[in-house]
């Protein structure tokens, strides 16, 4: 019975002790756990607002560097609206128009407008411009050192047009004699330092004939139309058997249709009487052709035909 009653007060002393065991666990839990990601939250909440703020605040000074940028990428007429809120450097984003105000508009899904392809067009051609002329340049430069060792630099005249380089050669006592359409001996020696010189370049070239104004009728040339056509034939034929392929040259004849100077002077009368040597470009080289000139270039002016007796 003893032994029975000891087996019993046993059994009820363990399961006090796995009780206190029990609470003792418990006691490790922590209830507060909820405090960290709370924190956490508050944190990125904190970091937000603050970024949201710093947005919220414009640096005038950036800013304005920034319109003036896109007002030079879009061309310029745009303006900068007034920024509201005083010289805190806040901007009000209600109801504004946004930076310009112009006649620009910004591109829309990347599609260029209308002046920005103009103005493209317009920054490719003057550089493609600036490109031809230098080429054009060393060949001046070529053609006015071979004609200054030779002694004919006063008998070449070189000048821009918007085509190209023209180079004149004034035809009296250097190139055919009054009426005629053969080389003098002088002649060949002007354009075999020209030909060497065109050699140097692969641009093509026209050869143009011109008269003075007063008429002419012999047996070979009934009209000044058929003199200046044969003149410019003439130095075409000789660019030929010089070596100038001939895949680059042309020569027409205008007659006294084109004069550069009055006819009513013998003076005047000189000067038209030429054969121009045009080198042509493959573009325009009118956009550069003010800022050589330092203005646009003029109009050719309106020249009348004086009569007078036979033409050369």
């Amino acid at each position: 019975m003893a032994s029975g009653g000891g087996h019993g007060g046993g059994g009820h002393g363990g399961g006090h002790k796995h009780h206190e065991e029990h609470e003792e666990h418990e006691e490790h839990v922590n209830h507060e756990a909820w405090v960290i990601p709370y924190a956490d939250m508050l944190t990125l909440l904190m970091v937000m607002f603050l970024a949201l703020f710093a947005t919220g605040r414009v640096d005038m000074e950036k800013f304005k560097k920034l319109a003036e940028n896109l007002k030079q990428d879009f061309g310029g007429n745009t303006e900068m609206v007034s920024l509201e809120g005083g010289g805190s450097g806040d901007i009000s984003l209600e109801g504004g128009a946004g930076i310009f105000t112009g006649a620009v508009t910004p591109t829309v899904g990347g599609e260029p407008t209308q002046m920005q392809i103009e103005q493209a067009r317009q920054e490719y051609e003057k550089k493609a411009a600036g490109e031809a002329l230098e080429e054009l340049q060393g060949f001046e430069q070529t053609l006015t050192g071979k004609a200054t060792l030779a002694g004919f630099s006063d008998n070449l005249l070189v000048s821009l047009e918007g085509r190209g380089m023209v180079v004149t050669v004034l035809s009296d006592e250097v190139l055919f004699r009054p009426g005629s359409a053969a080389l003098e001996p002088a002649g060949f020696t002007v354009l075999g330092v020209v030909a060497e010189a065109l050699r140097s370049i692969p641009n093509s070239i026209v050869i143009e004939g011109h008269t003075d104004s007063r008429p002419i009728s012999n047996n070979r040339f009934q009209s000044n139309w058929e003199l200046s056509t044969a003149r410019a034939t003439t130095v075409l034929q000789y660019f030929l058997s010089a070596g100038v392929s001939q895949d680059r040259l042309a020569a027409s004849g205008y007659g006294d249709t084109r004069a550069v100077a009055d006819n009513a002077t013998a003076e005047g009368q000189a000067k038209n009487r030429r054969v121009e040597i045009v080198v042509l470009t493959d573009i325009s080289l009118e956009p550069i052709l003010g800022e050589i000139n330092g203005t646009e270039p003029p109009a050719a002016p309106a020249v009348e035909a004086a009569p007078g007796g036979a033409g050369e």
